[in-house]
């Protein structure tokens, strides 16, 4: 019996996403190979990112006609890792799926201001996790940021990837403080 070959995965095809800086705005598709989840990956990757058909963006998102077919990229001048996109069942489907708790948090890093959800286990406390120097790349959902260079700059991605190294200032957002415009 012939079988079928198996249907292309997000690791194999790549995934969109967009990389953000202080003073770094790229987009471009990653390969994450064997790696679940985007933050597997990047978490566990040593070395510069690869990236494949890159466009250099302009600090409000667009697109310039800067495109490449592939290029090398330091995480440490990243402070984002951004997929505009919700994560996908693959992030979040498996039987290792743990029950967390939503915190919502607000930081500041030297080039932007950022409100997002990190999602924790149930015994978590937030300022230990904050503290902590693992994992390097703190995944959030629903993240929405604002330059500090030019305010009217904001970004919305529906997961992020938010480099601990790069967190000036964080807290949690407190009850009846209104999330969005009042917050950044």
């Amino acid at each position: 019996d012939a079988v079928a070959p198996a249907a292309p995965t997000a690791g194999a095809e790549g995934l969109l996403i967009e990389l953000v800086g202080q003073h770094l705005r790229l987009s471009g598709t990653v390969i994450i190979g064997f790696h679940r989840r985007l933050s597997d990956f990047v978490n566990s990757h040593e070395g510069l990112i690869a990236l494949r058909d890159v466009t250099v963006l302009r600090r409000n998102g667009d697109p310039t006609k800067v495109t490449s077919p592939s290029m090398w990229v330091s995480p440490d001048e990243v402070t984002l890792i951004g997929q505009a996109s919700d994560v996908d069942e693959r992030e979040t489907a498996s039987r290792d799926f743990l029950q967390k708790r939503v915190f919502l948090l607000i930081v500041v890093t030297p080039g932007h201001t950022l409100t997002g959800e990190v999602h924790l286990s149930l015994e978590a406390v937030l300022s230990a996790f904050i503290e902590s120097p693992s994992p390097v790349w703190i995944p959030m959902t629903d993240v929405r940021t604002r330059s500090l260079a030019d305010r009217r700059v904001i970004s919305r991605y529906g997961f992020a990837l938010l480099n601990r190294r790069h967190i000036v200032a964080a807290t949690e957002l407190q009850p009846g403080m209104v999330r969005g415009r009042g917050v950044l």
